[in-house]
C-alpha cells in the first residue's frame, strides 16, 4: 500500500521538461568561461553550464518551465559575451 503512494508520487515528481542550449562563443578563454558559468548560474531554471574553451563551446541545460534560450542568450549579450546558438535540444522526461 505504502510502495503504491511513493510510485504516485514519484510518477508526478518526474515531469521535467529538461532542454539543452550549444553556443558557440570566439576567443573562448578559462577565464571568459568562468564569467559565463557564474552569470548563467544567477538565471532561475538553469541546471548546469560547462565550458569548452578548446572548442569555444559553452553548453546551458535548463528547465524550460523555468526559462527559455532566448532569455539565455540575452544575460549572455548583457554580459558583454558574443555567443552564437549552435543548436537547442528538448529532452522531456
Amino acid at each position: 500500500h505504502i510502495r503504491n503512494a511513493g510510485a504516485d508520487t514519484m510518477g508526478e515528481v518526474m515531469i521535467v521538461s529538461k532542454q539543452s542550449a550549444y553556443f558557440k562563443v570566439p576567443s573562448s578563454t578559462e577565464t571568459i568561461d568562468q564569467k559565463i558559468k557564474q552569470g548563467l548560474d544567477e538565471i532561475p531554471g538553469v541546471l548546469s553550464v560547462s565550458a569548452n574553451d578548446q572548442k569555444d563551446q559553452v553548453a546551458v541545460d535548463y528547465d524550460s518551465s523555468g526559462t527559455n534560450v532566448s532569455a539565455i542568450e540575452r544575460h549572455l549579450r548583457n554580459m558583454g559575451v558574443d555567443a552564437q546558438l549552435i543548436s537547442n535540444r528538448d529532452h522531456t522526461m
